[in-house]
């Protein structure tokens, strides 16, 4: 992760997550990699999705198309 990335991400670290803007918010979620245990843990309620349920998070990829063969 490049310097200003790191310090933007720090900053946010130092929030409670009822305090984050939505822009903060996606950037916590797609860097959520770099968090440690317990930072995954104070900031779960925020890295959740809340409109996703358990089932579409945990169903597999399904295929749309039949395979076919082409000659």
């Amino acid at each position: 992760m490049d310097q200003k990335s790191q310090e933007y991400l720090s900053e946010i670290l130092t929030k409670n997550p009822e305090e984050l803007s939505q822009a903060e918010i996606v950037f916590l979620r797609a860097r959520r990699s770099y968090l440690k245990n317990t930072q995954l843990d104070e900031y779960k309620s925020v890295l959740t999705d809340k409109n996703q349920t358990s089932e579409e998070k945990s169903e597999p990829v399904k295929q749309h198309a039949k395979n076919s063969k082409t000659n």
